[in-house]
């Protein structure tokens, strides 16, 4: 369980991940990079901020496998943001001027519980991602 608790955080995260830097990027430096649209193609040799759009069908795939499983499962979800966000490495701006630590501008918690004798129940998994105020 903390094996797979570990991994839907890791995909969770992956949405505003990337190199760590101390200090927010400059306007002026990051104005010069390309937009790319997510789901199209990035450039392979230089920086770029990312760009999700608002109301745009983001894909997650979920998926259940192990040795355990006569039958593993795997399913694609899509979810759409109210308003879109902007990523460059691990910070997220939703102008392109003001840019924030995108660990710190967002809460994200993920929870699994499977079935079992504390639970007789279908097993369910959960992620949260919300703003910080």
């Amino acid at each position: 369980m903390t094996k797979t608790r570990r991994t839907l955080t890791l995909a969770a995260s992956l949405l505003l991940a990337g190199c760590a830097s101390i200090q927010a990027p400059s306007p002026e430096a990051v104005s010069n990079l390309p937009v790319v649209k997510f789901g199209d193609p990035v450039p392979a040799d230089r920086d770029y901020v990312l760009f999700f759009p608002p109301d745009t069908p983001i894909a997650t795939t979920v998926s259940i496998k192990g040795s355990i499983f006569a039958k593993e499962a795997e399913q694609s979800l899509n979810v759409t943001l109210r308003r879109g966000i902007y990523s460059y490495k691990n910070w997220m701006s939703y102008d392109r001027v003001t840019w924030l630590d995108g660990r710190k501008a967002l809460k994200t918690s993920v929870g699994t519980q499977f079935p079992g004798y504390v639970h007789p129940e279908p097993g369910w998994v959960k992620i949260r991602m919300d703003e910080r105020n």
